[in-house]
């Protein structure tokens, strides 16, 4: 894993744009959904880091402001499921592929399908907790943002997972085309 920022293309560094491994870079809505998740995660993180600048400082002056800390928890919740699904599509997830890097590259293969598999279950999984999870928060606000509801916080998990899932109908059908190429 490299520390490559997010600003690369939204498919990926390899040849023609595309991480080895990654999903195909697609074309129309796919691609253009890549490249929004990589901008709206940035802007996230630059709000996020400026909400707690100004909160320290402000503390430091002697005039806390509570709601730049809610505000900034607004939009760390969203930047880690939005940097999730761009990590995901460049194939940048953490992964421990010791035993499986001895395996012959067809048993790689299904490997690799097979945990594509667990994962698209988990992902349906943490969208439909998300979602419920989200509906029991509606009567819950930020104590410094009365006007803001704490399900506009919790959506960012199931919205993130369905964007995770999204990206991994393009990789699950990609690693199914290399296997059909690998059986001929």
């Amino acid at each position: 894993m490299d520390g490559g920022s997010l600003d690369h293309d939204a498919e990926g560094d390899g040849p023609e744009g595309q991480a080895e491994g990654a999903a195909p870079a697609g074309q129309g809505f796919y691609q253009w959904l890549g490249r929004v998740e990589v901008r709206l995660a940035q802007v996230a993180i630059v709000l996020m880091t400026l909400l707690v600048l100004t909160s320290a400082v402000a503390r430091t002056a002697g005039r806390p402001v509570s709601w730049a800390v809610d505000l900034a928890t607004f939009f760390f919740a969203w930047a880690v499921f939005l940097g999730a699904d761009v990590a995901l599509r460049r194939d940048r997830m953490v992964s421990i592929d010791l035993l499986v890097d001895k395996l012959s590259e067809r048993a790689r293969a299904w490997v690799q399908l097979f945990n594509a598999f667990l994962m698209v279950a988990f992902l349906i999984a943490m969208s439909v907790t998300g979602f419920w999870l989200s509906n029991t928060t509606q009567d819950r606000s930020f104590s410094g943002l009365s006007w803001l509801s704490y399900t506009w916080v919790t959506l960012a998990v199931p919205v993130g997972s369905l964007f995770m899932l999204y990206t991994m109908t393009h990789k699950v059908r990609a690693q199914i085309q290399g296997l059909r190429v690998m059986s001929r």
